[in-house]
């Protein structure tokens, strides 16, 4: 049993479709290796060249498998699909069939090599499959050149009424409908032909059929919008099977029509979109690839039309304007900035123009037909007579073409310019030469701006190389164009290393932080400041240094975008203060809150030894007066360091520390009013509350919180003047607000009310008023709870400090329980 089953697993690997199936990759290679050397393949890619053939070679394993299954295999329209594909890339019959007879050879050659190397105990099978293969590839190119010669015969006979409608007329408007009609007689399921053209960025509708009453539907798309406007932009076809109700669609007479299938094709000429052609179906979801195709054809066909139309009209209007230029030539001469002066063979000026007469001092009357340089002063660039020969003039006329000359005129009126030009020497159409013409300007200003340039472009070498900070330029592809000495240095590199590299030549690794800023200053114009960096230099290699680069656009008068501009500051130094300052701020912290945490010992002593007097026996009254003094100090004391304990744990350790728990506020509130009224008699507090104030918090920290505010409200009013606290309910949060009618806090002081150390008041004496630390113990308490503090202050209306808290930390509403509220 076993044996068999060895066998049957031998003779599964002899078959011709397992064969094929595990082999592909092989196959496809072989073949491609082959199909190369045919020229119509040369421009294909890869995936475009193998296109459908992985697909193909596993229906054709299918198909030879029934062999040994039985049935009758088919490769359905695989064959055609790769057919129109070929003839839509340019290739002939032959090439196709061709194709297919080299993949078969692979297959073959590789299957022969593959059964002798496994021996031929199966051999006659393989023969049949070899049989059933060799008759499945003539299927394969029987159906191909039957769909390829009927798509042929179709896309000529479609192509040839289009060349008769465009006979007779070359008016682009007169044969374009012509055009459509025949798009539209040839493909059964199109029922509306549409054509664009580009104008600059926009594609408008020249000619429709099929669409409404036949009146030229008003519509015009941009380039890259849109259905129409997409195809201009990605420069090929696209298709749609919901047109009507597309949003890319915005055409209203495609969907008013309630057109289904929509396919259009761009108009290429010389690699450019002059045009989009579309055609729609009201019946078929999408258009077969043999329509599509013969579309195309017919497209590229029509694009020849056009073009043709449109040269002929130029080629009209060119006639037209050449005789206008005629006419116009003497006036575009004589109105010319530049000097304009001909002369003919024999060396006497025939033209002299406007721009000539001013740049000169005179004008042709005045001109002689010889020894122009002796009579009117030409000169050198050093200032010395020029001879006649050497004039540029008379050197064209000697068959001499003078690109570029330079000279001085000294005019009637003594002065004396600088001017530049071309002359060339002007042939009949027989050959003989008729004269010379010379172009002249005046290049005086011109050079006088180009020394103010050189003297600073000097000016700013010499700032570049003495600023204390690194200075660069570089143009929009981001290469170096300047770079003083202190970047230089700082890159590690010199200044010649720098000119015309790019950022990532120059800076490696640290170019992948550095470049998409650049780059975001060259496309939208901003500043970019404040960019830090790290590392060591060339000349310090063990040394860590920093600094701060700003870059900024660089333009030039009329707007355009030249370059960007970097400088690079050494913050080294400040960057060192600024860790030594932070350093000492922290340890100053950490000093007082383990001062702090220290103090409490001694002092709850001195707390129980004068709590145990004032309770003793007998204690005299004066001494008596001493204890309670003792107490009431040791317990300002305590309150001290306790804040000193907050502010260590807000500032170092984390926040202020809570232990939420169901409470009510406005109870909590009364009882905060309560101590505060015992510890400032004759003071009037105010509580008004109206809802719910039931919620999860901290009820000591919440209660320490408002006995601060309430406790700063008192000290910071006129001793008269009542305190209000209001409760509102919010819903999922509650708000708190303490208002006292004292003098307003300073606005300069109003965004640093609750930092630490601070006071209400500048030069504030009190002594009840601490640390400055109780406003700072809010803020923490607050943020603790998820909650924040904000405050108020005007002459008019008074301080009022806001606090706004969630009822619990999850967002969830509390549980009330029953509490009262």
């Amino acid at each position: 049993m076993v044996h068999h089953t060895a066998l049957g697993v031998e003779a599964e690997h002899f078959r011709l479709g397992t064969f094929i199936r595990a082999h592909r990759t092989r196959i496809l290679e072989d073949w491609e290796e082959s199909v190369r050397g045919l020229p119509y393949t040369q421009g294909l890619s890869r995936p475009r060249l193998l296109d459908h053939l992985p697909d193909l070679l596993e229906r054709v394993a299918n198909v030879v498998d029934t062999v040994h299954t039985g049935g009758h295999g088919s490769l359905d329209r695989m064959p055609e699909v790769h057919a129109l594909e070929r003839l839509d890339s340019g290739y002939d019959l032959d090439a196709v069939a061709e194709e297919y007879a080299l993949l078969r050879a692979c297959i073959l050659q590789r299957y022969g090599e593959y059964v002798e190397a496994r021996g031929d105990s199966s051999m006659a099978v393989a023969m049949r499959e070899v049989v059933s293969f060799n008759r499945t590839f003539d299927e394969a190119v029987s159906a191909a050149v039957t769909r390829y010669t009927r798509a042929r015969e179709r896309t000529l006979v479609a192509l040839d009424r289009i060349s008769e409608a465009a006979l007779g007329t070359e008016e682009l408007d007169a044969f374009l409908p012509r055009l459509l009609r025949v798009m539209l007689e040839t493909t059964e399921a199109v029922d509306s032909v549409t054509l664009l053209l580009r104008e600059g960025e926009w594609l408008r509708v020249r000619a429709s059929v099929g669409l409404g009453d036949g009146a030229l539907p008003p519509f015009r798309e941009r380039v890259g919008e849109g259905f129409s406007g997409v195809i201009a932009a990605e420069q090929r076809p696209f298709e749609l099977r919901a047109a009507a109700t597309d949003p890319r669609v915005r055409d209203e007479a495609v969907r008013a029509r309630g057109t289904r299938a929509l396919y259009g094709v761009p108009l290429m000429y010389g690699g450019e979109v002059i045009g989009v052609a579309h055609m729609g179906s009201r019946t078929a979801l999408e258009f077969s690839q043999e329509d599509k195709l013969l579309f195309r054809a017919m497209v590229s066909r029509a694009t020849m039309l056009i073009i043709q139309a449109w040269l002929a009209a130029r080629e009209h209007a060119a006639r037209a304007e050449a005789e206008e230029r005629k006419q116009q030539l003497q006036l575009i001469i004589q109105q010319s900035s530049d000097a304009i002066i001909m002369a003919d063979a024999q060396g006497v000026m025939r033209v002299f123009n406007t721009a000539a007469e001013q740049l000169h001092g005179f004008g042709l009357k005045e001109v002689p037909s010889t020894e122009w340089s002796d009579t009117y002063g030409l000169l050198t660039l050093d200032e010395q007579p020029m001879k006649l020969e050497d004039v540029c003039l008379y050197r064209a006329l000697r068959n001499e073409v003078v690109t570029e000359d330079r000279w001085k005129v000294r005019r009637l009126d003594g002065s004396v310019r600088t001017l530049s030009g071309t002359a060339a020497p002007l042939w009949r159409p027989d050959g003989s030469l008729a004269g010379a013409v010379l172009n002249a300007r005046d290049e005086t200003e011109r050079l006088d701006r180009e020394r103010e340039q050189t003297e600073t472009l000097a000016l700013l070498d010499s700032l570049l190389a003495t600023a204390p900070v690194g200075l660069a330029f570089l143009d929009p592809a981001l290469r170096c164009v300047r770079i003083n000495e202190a970047l230089a240095e700082i890159n590690g590199l010199s200044l010649e290393q720098h000119r015309g590299k790019t950022v990532d030549a120059l800076f490696g690794a640290r170019a992948e932080d550095l470049e998409p800023l650049l780059r975001r200053v060259l496309e939208t114009g901003e500043v970019h400041k404040g960019h830090e960096f790290s590392g060591a230099t060339a000349r310090e290699p063990g040394v860590s240094r920093h600094w701060v680069g700003d870059y900024f656009p660089v333009r030039a008068p009329d707007g355009r975008m030249l370059g960007v501009g970097c400088v690079v500051v050494d913050v080294t130094e400040r960057t060192r203060q600024e860790e030594h300052m932070r350093q000492t701020a922290e340890f100053r912290e950490r000093f007082l809150g383990v001062v702090s945490h220290d103090l409490r010992n001694p002092l709850n002593a001195i707390l129980l030894s004068a709590n145990g007097l004032l309770r003793a026996d007998g204690l005299p009254p004066t001494h008596t007066r001493l204890a309670r003094r003792i107490v009431t100090s040791a317990e300002r004391m305590g309150r001290m360091i306790g804040e000193l304990l907050d502010f260590t744990r807000g500032r170092l350790g984390g926040g202020i520390p809570i232990q939420p728990r169901a409470c009510n506020l406005r109870v909590l509130c009364q009882q905060v009013l309560e101590e505060l009224e015992s510890s400032h008699p004759g003071r009037e507090l105010r509580l008004a509350a109206e809802g719910q104030f039931q919620g999860e918090w901290d009820p000591d920290r919440l209660a320490q919180l408002l006995g601060n505010l309430g406790k700063n409200a008192l000290d910071y009013s006129p001793p008269g003047s009542p305190v209000d606290f209001s409760l509102h309910d919010e819903g999922g949060r509650v708000r708190v607000e303490v208002h006292n009618g004292g003098p307003p806090i300073p606005p300069e002081m109003l965004s640093g009310i609750f930092e630490p150390f601070r006071r209400a008041v500048p030069g504030d004496a009190n002594p009840s008023s601490g640390l400055g630390l109780g406003l700072f113990i809010v803020e923490r308490i607050a943020q603790a709870h998820g909650g924040e503090i904000r405050v108020r202050s005007s002459a008019e209306a008074g301080t009022t400090f806001t606090l706004c808290l969630p009822r619990t930390q999850d967002g969830a509403p509390p549980d009330s329980g029953g509490a009262p509220s």
